[in-house]
């Protein structure tokens, strides 16, 4: 284990979120690729609130990724159109 892996390792959080980053980390290897996508899920799966503010506060495009979420929400979350069959199997 690196030794930066091991700092990552002895980190102690109540956070899931913060966990399955830092274990991400720890890792080794592409860690940027691998956090990334433990975060996309971890943040799916626990949601925007466990994600620490400090960590949001220092992210680049924050906001943008926060309105294209709300729109995709919009959008999952209307009502289907009875009239559209597209989605009906024959």
């Amino acid at each position: 284990m690196h030794h930066s892996a091991r700092s990552f390792a002895s980190l102690q959080t109540d956070s899931g979120f913060e966990r399955t980053i830092m274990y991400a980390i720890s890792t080794g290897g592409d860690t940027d690729t691998i956090a990334s996508m433990a975060g996309a899920i971890a943040g799916a799966y626990y949601g925007i609130e466990a994600i620490p503010r400090r960590w949001i506060e220092h992210c680049e495009g924050t906001q943008d990724a926060i309105a294209l979420a709300e729109k995709l929400h919009a959008l999952v979350s209307k009502p289907a159109d009875a009239s559209d069959k597209s989605c009906v199997s024959s």
